[in-house]
């Protein structure tokens, strides 16, 4: 008997919430086993990276998105040391 036989009995001994966390299970293994699979090579990350940005600019993802506004926007809740009001680089007290 195979192994997946054997596992599908015990599986139909069991009640249908415990059928359903046999599946979650089987359904965690999967995605573990994908994960496993992702590179971890620095080229194909990169190329994986790129695609992937532009899929997202393919799909109209980052439109009418202003990327000064959006990176202040980011920036404005710590003092990075520049005044854009200014444009000019502030000293820092030194105690």
């Amino acid at each position: 008997m195979r192994l997946d036989e054997i596992i599908q009995q015990h599986t139909e001994k069991l009640s249908p919430q415990l059928q359903a966390e046999v599946y979650d299970f089987v359904l965690f293994l999967e995605q573990k086993q994908a994960n496993a699979q992702l590179t971890t090579d620095p080229q194909q990350r990169k190329e994986r990276l790129a695609k992937a940005l532009e899929n997202a600019v393919a799909l109209g993802v980052f439109a009418g998105v202003d990327g000064v506004q959006w990176q202040n926007e980011q920036r404005q809740d710590r003092n990075i040391g520049y005044s854009e009001d200014q444009g000019v680089r502030l000293r820092r007290c030194r105690s």
